[in-house]
């Protein structure tokens, strides 16, 4: 496995173009050896916040833009997501009640793919800066090897 940097920085405008996204990780995993089980797990992470801010980050006639920068360095895959929608702290959203049927929950359902996202990554971290979101998501590229 090479261990120089590989990265991509593409603009989304809109849920069609993730299609983009998956071939530049593709690209990254053959480069690097990547296994397809991490593969999966960052293309479904991906998937779920990006597909999230394209669901609920913009207002009607919004011109909606995600920034998102794609990376392996030294065994870690990382990505940065860039928003302009509206402000949305993901990180303070609780953890489902998991253990509690439906109807004894005291949540309101939902967060179920916020939770995913924190489960399948190493880290998880959010902040706003300079109107927008920003989101990094990291994930070891071996983790049996670690």
């Amino acid at each position: 496995m090479s261990s120089g940097r590989l990265c991509y920085r593409l603009i989304l405008r809109s849920r069609d173009d993730f299609v983009k996204l998956v071939s530049a990780i593709d690209d990254i995993a053959g480069q690097r050896s990547i296994a397809p089980s991490v593969v999966f797990k960052i293309t479904l992470a991906l998937d779920e916040l990006i597909g999230n801010i394209f669901d609920y980050a913009f207002s009607d006639g919004q011109r909606s833009q995600v920034d998102v920068v794609v990376c392996v360095s030294r065994g870690i895959f990382f990505a940065k997501i860039i928003d302009n929608g509206m402000p949305f702290d993901i990180s303070k959203i609780q953890e489902p009640e998991l253990d509690k049927p439906l109807a004894e929950r005291e949540r309101p359902v939902g967060g179920m793919g916020v939770f995913l996202v924190r489960k399948l990554m190493d880290s998880f971290t959010y902040y706003r800066h300079a109107g927008k979101n920003h989101v990094i998501i990291c994930t070891k590229v071996n983790p049996d090897n670690q």
